[in-house]
């Protein structure tokens, strides 16, 4: 556990990832389900993201602005829609419960450092570019940027939820990482460790009851319980 510790601190002010499998590649949802679809990643992406605007005021009382792009694809991505954003989070050890949660060996959380990835320039219409490239192909260009929608969810929000992206889908996330020789590194965390992790994230309140607000989240928290006395006799 202090391996875990001295990690957090040492990379303070980092992004992190959390993936159930250390030999994971960084890819965003898109890039996996075009590629299980068979589909060029371009072309899947602008179907779905006009199909899924098209329709998505059937199903929500409230849905982005036409003009708020990165709100779009954080909306998308929040209803299991697959985008080109890739979650990371602000805080090591909510990246330690995504890594772990699900895993039933070696997990990992990758680490990368913000201050590699290209700058966001004040006075840029990034909202603008983005959809441009999403629906022309413009502005195409193989940097990584960071973003969070201006309107966030209680999610995104509770989970210190941040977005890195990319400008070019004929490449890889993980292509494109190692071409802008991006700051990265991952802790692999042994399974050997999970029952000490589960107590630790759930004296930080770091769990699927907080992390994920409403009965969905409740429900899920005790797929990661640790059983006490004090739960079997039913008390609160």
């Amino acid at each position: 556990m202090a391996d875990l510790d001295g990690f957090a601190q040492l990379h303070k002010g980092w992004l992190f990832r959390g993936q159930r499998d250390p030999n994971w590649e960084l890819a965003t949802s898109l890039e996996r389900t075009s590629k299980r679809c068979g589909a060029d990643q371009v072309r899947y992406e602008k179907a779905v993201w006009e199909e899924f605007r098209r329709h998505a005021h059937s199903y929500m009382h409230r849905v982005p602005e036409d003009k708020d792009t990165v709100e779009w694809l954080a909306f998308m991505q929040h209803y299991g829609a697959p985008t080109r954003l890739l979650d990371f989070t602000q805080s090591f050890w909510i990246a330690l419960f995504f890594a772990f949660e699900e895993s039933e060996s070696d997990c990992v959380v990758v680490a990368l450092n913000p201050a590699s990835l290209a700058p966001c320039l004040m006075g840029t219409d990034y909202n603008m570019l983005l959809r441009q490239n999403i629906e022309h192909g413009a502005h195409t260009d193989s940097f990584l940027r960071q973003t969070v929608p201006f309107y966030t969810n209680d999610r995104l929000a509770i989970q210190k939820g941040i977005f890195v992206y990319s400008m070019n889908l004929q490449r890889s996330f993980h292509d494109l990482v190692l071409e802008n020789y991006k700051e990265i590194t991952k802790l692999v965390v042994p399974a050997s460790l999970f029952a000490d992790i589960r107590d630790k994230l759930n004296e930080f309140n770091c769990n699927s009851r907080v992390l994920f607000p409403g009965i969905e989240g409740y429900g899920w928290y005790f797929r990661n319980l640790t059983i006490s006395p004090r739960l079997e006799a039913g008390v609160q």
